[in-house]
């Protein structure tokens, strides 16, 4: 069945943002799920140059400080990683597509993670030799996961590539599998454990009342769509720059969209 196409969220002549709007104005706690690369930043070409703008720092770090908000990052990124560049503090982080979630009453890590370690590893050293032959490309070794990133390569080589690295994956098909995102494939722990099942662990650890409650998850990878899906009923849920082929109930065009958004979040509260 074929997902039904979100709907824009700052639609002209339509009220759908100012209804929004008055839910969150009249709840008494507000919970945002936010991904990092292409939502609060535009993705670049190689990740260590994704960093937000001084704009969207701010209106982070002053929507934080707010005693009714809460702001959770969700990121398939490492969470060594993704502590370099985000610097606003005390954000409880989802990283590693949810293996991992850390923050100030927090530090989890998936209990099975360790049995697939030792795949992890071998996989590694194999993907490593191959993508020798493939120029422009790069292996992120996230420990528990790994990506490899494909943005910079020549168009004519990545069906090739996509295909070594699930031949080398199926290997281990056991513990490992692959899923695609954004120029990248994602090699992860075959485990039914993603961005949806990380954020509701959090809902259900903070005891979340819908009804007292508005909660917002805004996300644009494919990586997303398991947390949309989670949250279907539970929340508001937006695709970045999708206007189709989501689970999300809304989209917006780009990431100075979502800043319109969380500064409209801001000025209310």
């Amino acid at each position: 069945m074929k997902n039904a196409a979100p709907k824009y969220i700052f639609k002209n002549n339509d009220n759908t943002w100012a209804n929004i709007f008055d839910g969150i104005k009249t709840a008494r706690q507000i919970i945002l799920f936010l991904d990092y690369d292409g939502t609060l930043v535009p993705i670049m070409e190689k990740p260590s140059l994704a960093v937000m703008s001084y704009q969207m720092e701010e209106i982070l770090r002053d929507l934080n400080r707010k005693g009714n908000i809460s702001i959770f990052l969700v990121t398939g990124r490492a969470h060594s990683d993704i502590k370099k560049i985000f610097r606003v503090k005390d954000v409880t982080i989802i990283s590693n597509h949810g293996f991992q979630i850390t923050g100030k009453n927090i530090n989890w890590s998936h209990p099975d993670i360790k049995h697939f370690l030792p795949s992890l590893r071998k996989t590694k050293l194999l993907l490593m030799k191959k993508l020798n032959f493939f120029p422009s490309t790069f292996l992120e070794d996230k420990r528990i996961t790994m990506t490899v990133h494909f943005r910079n390569a020549e168009k004519k080589h990545i069906p090739l590539l996509k295909k070594t690295v699930r031949n080398i994956v199926v290997n281990y098909k056991e513990d490992l599998h692959t899923t695609s995102g954004k120029k990248v494939v994602e090699v992860r722990p075959n485990i039914r454990w993603n961005k949806g099942e990380a954020v509701l662990k959090i809902m259900k650890r903070l005891r979340i009342r819908n009804e007292a409650t508005k909660i917002l998850y805004v996300g644009d990878d494919k990586t997303d769509e398991d947390a949309f899906k989670a949250l279907k009923h539970k929340a508001v849920t937006i695709v970045v720059g999708r206007k189709q082929n989501s689970h999300a109930n809304y989209y917006v065009r780009n990431t100075d969209e979502v800043q319109k958004v969380l500064q409209s979040i801001h000025s209310i509260t």
